[in-house]
């Protein structure tokens, strides 16, 4: 049965699924590199969201695996009540709503039939999201002296007031620069690897010698065959 998975294939929700991460890519950098033209509370609420992640990014495998029973009274029921709580976690409830909808998408299954084939790629896929997102959690709380700050210096959260603004305490909140960078490359690798992905495959289609070969095979052989009627 996973034996003619086509991992490479597109769907719909494919690619609002990677213009969702291309726009979070874009405001953890902005935010990280020009603070200064965003409220400041964005900067506490990214903090937040990469902390909430840690939750989510295991929701497309159990919507993906579970059946959907269990994934509509159990797991649907839980991701609600984290969700409540990221609510009152953050200040500007704008990149919650946005973030629900990433969210959505990843529980479809929990909603509809999906073939085998493509629950199986829904699989690989958050699992390789729990893998990249452990990675670059380690990586940046034990790196996280090497991290550029950008414009997120503590002079500027001193004279914006952050600290003044945030409801908790801790690395991701303390450092903000940590979790924002952190966001910027969680979101980022995928998006590029897709269109790395797209790209390779549209030049694997204008190269391959086989389409090229079984395309003046089908004309000669067109050609020969109406010569042959002329001749009749």
């Amino acid at each position: 049965m996973f034996a003619n998975i086509n991992f490479h294939r597109n769907s719909p929700f494919s690619f609002i699924e990677y213009g969702f991460q291309a726009y979070y890519a874009s405001v953890f950098l902005m935010v990280w590199m020009h603070p200064e033209q965003y409220n400041v509370f964005m900067i506490n609420d990214l903090a937040i969201l990469m902390a909430f992640e840690f939750i989510m990014v295991h929701s497309g495998v159990f919507m993906a695996v579970m059946p959907k029973k269990i994934s509509l009274l159990v797991f649907f029921p839980m991701y609600g009540l984290f969700a409540y709580g990221f609510n009152h976690s953050v200040i500007n409830t704008n990149i919650f709503y946005i973030y629900l909808l990433t969210v959505l998408n990843r529980m479809r299954f929990a909603f509809s039939n999906v073939s085998p084939e493509v629950r199986a790629v829904q699989i690989g896929k958050s699992a390789a999201k729990a893998m990249l997102y452990f990675f670059l959690i380690f990586a940046v709380c034990f790196g996280n002296a090497l991290i550029p700050q950008f414009g997120l210096t503590e002079e500027f959260l001193e004279k914006s007031k952050y600290f003044d603004t945030v409801k908790a305490s801790g690395l991701f909140i303390d450092k903000p620069y940590v979790p924002i960078c952190m966001g910027f490359i969680y979101y980022s690798l995928p998006v590029l690897y897709f269109i790395y992905r797209t790209i390779k495959k549209i030049g694997n289609r204008n190269n391959d010698p086989f389409q090229e070969k079984n395309l003046i095979f089908s004309k000669t052989t067109y050609s020969q065959k109406f010569n042959s009627d002329k001749k009749r």
